[in-house]
């Protein structure tokens, strides 16, 4: 009896021990990231301007986008090794403390506030010529970083918005600069948020003794007034985040504010974050985005270039990445540092 209650114990290991060791390949997560080609998106899916309905516009502008996969599983990241075109990394220092939820809620908001950048640069851009077109905005701090010591950090979230901080002496602080300035004969403050579920509220921040902050990211944002904009504009959900659509976002609205049409007939794709000022700022996962555009045959791919003698700029890093798999550069690939560059450069092509 004993022998054949060892015998099924064997047959019952035998069975569960690779169901146990398969489901922990699919579950357990590792401190790494996994870069993927993903591929382009139209912009005008996302964003549809209200002006120019007639206009025909004869190609396309799209942003690229890569698979990105913060904490793989064991399994993904071993998929992620043997794809040719896969590229893996140790997760960033930035992102080690956070969540996968968190990564994805700071992605989004660099997603939604790269879109009003957009929408106010192509406005400003076209108003130039045309005084039909007009756009405010308003200025807004936003949290965007958080430490692991930060006071109160289930309360605060990614997103909300800065209106003040009781300073020393009862200084009312409103901006980022000043928050240092007035903090210095207390360890403590108070500190005004405002979030669109809660509403406004107020929280006791601490200075950690090691690092002298408060534990919390601020950054300066320029939101879209929608009540003054003309012409309007819709704005349809994406699951892409992220804000190196920038570029691209920027030249296809600017397209449709404008009589003559930039596109020319071609598949427009590329990258680059976008600034208040109109420079383009760089992008990461330079290898998968041109690989992306390669295999989705678009005609051109703007890249971001902003030092032609740094090793690491993107454009020469997406150089090496064309002559590493045969694509030729000479025509396709293009660098840009601003905005005007990019509308330059389409408007001077000749297509015929």
């Amino acid at each position: 009896m004993n022998e054949l209650l060892r015998y099924y114990k064997k047959i019952i290991l035998a069975l569960i021990l690779p169901i146990v060791a398969f489901a922990f390949l699919l579950i357990a997560r590792i401190p790494f990231a996994v870069y993927a080609p993903g591929g382009i998106s139209e912009v005008e899916d996302l964003i549809e301007i209200n002006y120019n309905e007639d206009k025909e516009i004869t190609g396309t502008i799209s942003t690229t986008y890569i698979m990105s996969i913060q904490r793989p599983t064991y399994f993904q990241f071993i998929l992620g090794t043997f794809s040719p075109y896969s590229s893996i990394t140790v997760l960033s220092s930035g992102y080690a403390n956070y969540t996968n939820e968190e990564i994805s809620q700071i992605s989004y908001l660099d997603h939604v506030t790269s879109i009003d950048a957009s929408i106010i640069i192509a406005y400003q851009k076209a108003a130039e010529t045309n005084s039909n077109i007009h756009i405010d905005y308003d200025v807004k701090i936003l949290v965007f970083g958080k430490a692991v010591y930060l006071d109160h950090y289930d309360e605060i979230s990614f997103g909300d918005e800065f209106i003040q901080m009781v300073g020393d002496g009862d200084t009312i602080v409103t901006t980022i600069d000043d928050i240092s300035t007035y903090t210095t004969l207390s360890d403590a403050y108070d500190f005004t948020f405002y979030n669109s579920e809660k509403g406004q509220y107020t929280v006791t921040l601490s200075k950690d003794e090691e690092y002298d902050k408060f534990g919390i990211t601020l950054k300066t944002y320029y939101l879209v007034d929608d009540s003054t904009i003309y012409p309007t504009y819709t704005e349809n959900s994406s699951n892409i985040g992220g804000p190196s659509g920038g570029l691209l976002q920027t030249l296809a609205i600017y397209n449709h504010l404008i009589d003559e049409d930039l596109t020319k007939g071609l598949k427009i794709a590329g990258t680059g974050t976008i600034q208040y000022d109109g420079s383009v700022g760089y992008i990461g996962g330079v290898e998968q985005k041109v690989i992306t555009a390669y295999l989705n045959k678009v005609d051109l791919f703007f890249m971001p270039s902003l030092d032609p003698d740094y090793a690491s700029d993107n454009y020469q890093v997406a150089l090496q990445v064309c002559e590493e798999y045969g694509i030729e550069a000479e025509g396709w690939l293009i660098p840009v540092s601003t905005f005007d560059e990019a509308v330059a450069y389409l408007e001077g092509l000749d297509v015929s």
